[in-house]
C-alpha cells in the first residue's frame, strides 16, 4: 500500500477515534440507539485499522466493514421507530455468517470488481440486499411521517445511507486506489449518524436542495449571459470601449429580470411563499383586526395563518385560569378534543409565557429538554396534531396560542417561519382579549338572564309556599280547635251535670269516648308534626329487622277498615304474599304505606276504588340490588302535572283549604299536608324512593293517582337514619333530581307490566 493511501486510512482512523471519544462526552444527548452508534464507530475504525496491516487478508476488514453496515442499519430503524426489527439482525446476522462460511470453504481471498470470486458476490449481494431492506424503511418513515421533522429526518438517514453504501461499495472493490476514496467517505458517514444522533433537529435536506437548484440556475442564467457579452466583445475587433460598456450594461439589465423570473419560477416548483415577511403581517393583521366575537375570530385567523405561511391547518388554542393558582386550562378552536391543562412551573409554560419564544411540536416529542414535561402535557399538544405554536401575550400574561399544522409543502418549520407565527401571535393578543371580554360579557348577560328567570321562579315559589304555611295555620287552627271545642264542650257537660248529681253511667261512658277520639286526634296531629322535625333535622333512627310487606300492608290498612267500609269503597291487594322479606323498620313502614292508603281514601269520592299491587324487581347487574315495587291506585280526584313533585312537601295541599272538612277520612277531608311528606322521608331512609303519576285534576271525571315505592330487598349501608327533607332545593337541582327520577320510575316501570301478581 503506498504511502498516501495509508495516510488518508490513517487518517479515517483517527477521525473514527475522535467521533468516539466525542460520543462518550454527549452520550446524555444521544436520543436511541447508543450501542447500536458505538458499535458502527468501533467497527468502522478498525476495519480502516485492518486495512494498513500489509499481512492481513482483505476479507477480515471487509467483514468489519459488513458488520458496521448491519450495525448502522440497527441504529437507523430504531431511530425512525423507536424499536428495532428483529428482522434486521436476523438478515444481517445470516449474511455475516454466510460471509465467513464461503470463507472458511473457499479460502479469504476477496476477489475485486473486475476479477470477483465467489465471496465478492456473497459480499456485494447481501450488501445489496441489505441496503434495499434499509431504503425502504426509510422512505417508508418518510411517508409515514406525521410532522414534516420527522420526514426531513428520514431523508438525511437516506441521503448517509447512500454516502454509507458508496464508501462501503468502494472499500469491498480490492482496488487500493478506490479503497483510499471509500474510507474518508465511510468515515463522513458515520460522522453524519453521530450528528444525527446528536442534534434532534437535523439539516433541512430538502431546503438545502432547493436552495442548492435555486443557487445553480442563477449561476447558469449569470454564466450564459457573461459568456454571450464576451463573445460578442470578442467578435467586435475595433470597438470603442463605450462600446464593451454598453455590453456590460445591457447584460446586466438582462440579468436582473431573468434572475427574478427564475426565482419566481423556482418558488413556483417549489410551492414557497410569495409574500415577503412585511406583505404577510400587514395582510394577516387586516384579516384580523375587525373581528369582534370569539368564534369570528378564531375563524378569520386560523384562515389568514392557512392562506399566509400555506400550511393545511391552524387553530386558536385559549388559555383560561383555573381555581388553582399553579394550573391553566388549554381549550382547542376549533375543535372537539378535551381541554388540556399546562403547569405554570413546568417548562412548556415558561417558554411561552416567561420567555415568549415559539415552540414546535418536533421539540415537544424529540428535544431532550422536554422529556421531563409531564406526559398528559405533551399528550395535549400531540393529540392536537399541530406542528408549531406561537404565545399570544397580552400585558405579559399568556391568555392564548396560535397554532398551526404543517405546511402544503410538508417543509419543516425554520426560523423564519417562527418569526413569522410570532408576530401573528403578537398582533392577534389584543384582538383576542377585546373577543374575549365581549364573550365574557355575553356570557354574563345570559347568566343574569338565567339567574333572573330563577328569580323569579323563586319568588312564584316563595309565595305558593307562604301561602301553604298560610294554609297550614288554617288548617292547624282548624284540626286542633275542633277537638279542642269537643274536649272543652264536654268537660262542661261533665261539670255540671256533676254538679247537678246527674250524672249517668251511660252518658259518662258516651262523653268519656267522645273526649278520647278528640285527644287522639290531636295526639295524631302533634305526633305528625313531631315526625316531621325528626326529618328535618335527620334525627329520626331506623331499626331494620327481616319482615314481610305482606304483614306490613295489613297492619297498615286494618285501622281503615270501619272507614272504606262506611264510605262503600273496594280495597283489593294483591300481589303481596308471594314477595321475599325485606329488611326494614316495620313501624315506620307501616306509618308510610298508612299515609299513602290515606291520601287515595281522602281523595277517592265514595263509592271508589283503591288497588294495591306487589312486584319484584330483579337486579339488572351485581353491582345493584333486589327491589319490590307497591303502586296503590285509586280512582280519586287526581293531581295536576306540575303539582306531583309538589305534594311532598311540607304543608303542601292541591286545593283550595276552604273547602276543608273536619272528618279524618271523609271525602276531600285532610290534615295538615305532612303524610306524604313523612311517607317520602320514611322510604327515602330504607333507601328506596316514592313518586306519584296522574293524567290531572278533575273533580268531576276523577282520572285517579298512582303512587309508586321502590323499596331495596336489603337497604344500603349508609341507610341508618331517614334523610333530611329537601324543602329548599334549588330549582337546577330539583329538575336534575326530578329527570333522574323520572328515568328510573320509567325502567321500574317496564319491569313491573311484565311482572305477574
Amino acid at each position: 500500500m503506498s504511502s498516501s493511501a495509508g495516510l488518508v486510512i490513517l487518517a479515517s482512523l483517527v477521525v473514527h477515534a475522535l467521533l468516539l471519544i466525542y460520543l462518550r462526552g454527549q452520550r446524555k444527548r444521544i436520543r436511541t440507539g447508543r450501542l447500536w452508534l458505538a458499535s458502527t464507530i468501533v467497527l468502522a475504525g478498525l476495519s480502516s485499522g485492518l486495512f494498513l496491516v500489509q499481512s492481513l487478508s482483505m476479507f477480515f476488514p471487509i467483514l468489519l466493514e459488513a458488520a458496521a453496515v448491519v450495525a448502522y442499519g440497527a441504529l437507523v430503524l430504531s431511530d425512525l421507530t423507536n424499536r428495532l426489527p428483529r428482522a434486521w439482525l436476523v438478515g444481517g446476522g445470516v449474511w455475516l455468517i454466510a460471509l465467513i462460511a464461503v470463507a472458511l470453504d473457499f479460502g479469504s481471498d476477496l476477489g475485486s470488481l473486475t476479477n470477483p470470486n465467489l465471496i465478492t458476490f456473497v459480499a456485494l449481494g447481501g450488501l445489496a440486499g441489505i441496503v434495499l431492506t434499509l431504503m425502504i424503511g426509510e422512505f417508508y418513515a418518510f411517508y409515514a411521517a406525521l410532522l414534516p421533522e420527522v420526514a426531513n429526518r428520514a431523508i438525511f438517514w437516506v441521503v448517509d445511507s447512500a454516502v454509507l453504501l458508496t464508501g462501503t461499495i468502494l472499500s469491498m472493490s480490492g482496488s487500493q486506489t478506490l479503497i483510499m476514496i471509500g474510507q474518508p467517505i465511510l468515515a463522513l458517514a458515520t460522522a453524519g449518524a453521530v450528528y444525527a444522533q446528536i442534534r434532534y433537529r437535523v439539516i433541512d435536506v430538502r431546503g438545502a436542495s432547493a436552495s442548492g437548484a435555486r443557487t445553480f440556475l442563477l449561476l447558469l442564467i449569470n454564466a450564459i449571459i457573461i459568456f454571450a457579452a464576451v463573445v460578442l466583445s470578442d467578435s467586435l475587433e475595433k470597438a470603442s470601449l463605450l462600446i464593451f460598456a454598453g455590453i456590460a450594461l445591457v447584460a446586466a439589465a438582462i440579468t436582473i429580470p431573468l434572475q427574478r423570473a427564475a426565482r419566481a419560477a423556482m418558488n413556483g416548483v417549489l410551492r414557497g411563499s410569495f409574500a415577503s415577511p412585511t406583505e404577510i403581517t400587514r395582510r394577516y393583521s387586516q384579516q384580523v383586526s375587525s373581528a369582534v366575537e370569539l368564534p369570528t375570530l378564531v375563524e378569520s385567523s386560523t384562515r389568514a395563518v392557512n392562506l399566509l405561511l400555506r400550511v393545511r391547518r391552524a387553530a386558536v388554542i385559549l388559555v383560561n385560569d383555573t381555581l388553582s393558582t399553579d394550573v391553566v386550562e388549554l381549550r382547542l378552536l376549533p375543535g372537539e378534543t378535551k381541554p388540556g391543562f399546562l403547569s405554570k412551573t413546568g417548562l412548556i409554560y415558561r417558554q411561552l409565557a416567561i420567555e415568549g419564544r415559539c415552540i414546535s411540536q418536533f421539540e415537544l416529542e424529540f428535544d431532550p429538554d422536554y422529556r421531563g414535561a409531564p406526559e398528559a402535557e405533551r399528550a395535549f399538544f400531540h393529540d392536537a396534531q399541530l406542528s408549531a405554536y406561537a404565545p399570544i401575550l397580552f400585558e405579559n400574561v399568556l391568555i392564548g396560542i396560535l397554532a398551526c399544522g404543517a405546511k402544503v409543502n410538508d417543509a419543516p418549520f425554520i426560523g423564519r417561519d417562527f418569526e413569522l407565527l410570532a408576530t401573528m401571535g403578537h398582533q392577534t393578543s389584543a384582538v383576542l382579549r377585546n373577543a374575549r371580554l365581549v364573550a365574557d360579557l355575553r356570557a354574563m348577560n345570559t347568566t343574569m338572564g338565567s339567574l333572573n328567570t330563577s328569580l323569579e321562579g323563586a319568588k312564584e315559589q316563595m309565595e305558593r309556599l307562604d301561602s301553604v304555611k298560610t294554609d297550614f295555620i288554617t288548617i292547624a287552627s282548624h284540626e286542633l280547635r275542633t277537638p279542642l271545642a269537643q274536649i272543652r264542650g264536654y268537660t262542661e257537660i261533665l261539670d255540671a251535670l256533676n254538679e247537678q248529681g246527674a250524672l249517668e253511667q251511660d252518658q259518662t261512658a258516651s262523653m268519656v269516648g267522645s273526649l278520647r277520639k278528640a285527644g287522639e286526634r290531636m295526639e295524631e296531629l302533634i305526633a305528625a308534626m313531631l315526625d316531621m322535625s325528626q326529618i328535618d333535622v335527620n334525627a329520626m333512627n331506623l331499626h331494620f329487622t327481616e319482615t314481610a310487606l305482606e304483614s306490613i300492608m295489613r297492619m297498615a290498612i286494618e285501622p281503615l277498615t270501619d272507614a272504606i267500609k262506611e264510605r262503600k269503597l273496594t280495597l283489593s291487594a294483591r300481589g303481596l304474599r308471594g314477595l321475599p322479606t325485606v329488611q326494614a323498620d316495620m313501624q315506620r313502614l307501616v306509618q308510610a304505606f298508612r299515609n299513602v292508603v290515606v291520601n287515595a281514601l281522602k281523595y277517592t269520592p265514595d263509592g271508589g276504588r283503591i288497588e294495591i299491587k306487589g312486584a319484584l324487581l330483579p337486579a339488572e347487574n351485581p353491582a345493584e340490588r333486589d327491589s319490590i315495587l307497591i303502586t296503590v291506585t285509586d280512582t280519586g280526584v287526581g293531581i295536576e302535572k306540575e303539582n306531583l313533585e309538589l305534594v311532598f312537601r311540607k304543608f303542601y295541599r292541591g286545593y283550595d283549604p276552604n273547602l276543608h272538612s273536619t272528618g279524618a277520612y271523609k271525602f276531600m277531608g285532610a290534615g295538615p299536608g305532612l303524610g306524604l311528606t313523612i311517607a317520602q322521608g320514611v322510604i327515602n331512609g330504607h333507601g328506596g324512593e316514592i313518586w306519584a303519576e296522574s293524567p290531572g285534576h278533575s273533580m268531576e271525571d276523577c282520572p285517579g293517582t298512582t303512587f309508586y315505592i321502590c323499596l331495596p330487598v336489603k337497604p344500603p349501608s349508609e341507610a341508618k337514619r331517614v334523610m333530611p327533607f329537601l324543602v329548599d332545593l334549588p330549582d337546577s337541582v330539583s329538575q336534575e333530581t326530578t329527570q333522574t327520577g323520572s328515568k328510573r320510575r320509567a325502567d321500574n316501570l317496564g319491569v313491573f307490566t311484565n311482572q305477574p301478581l
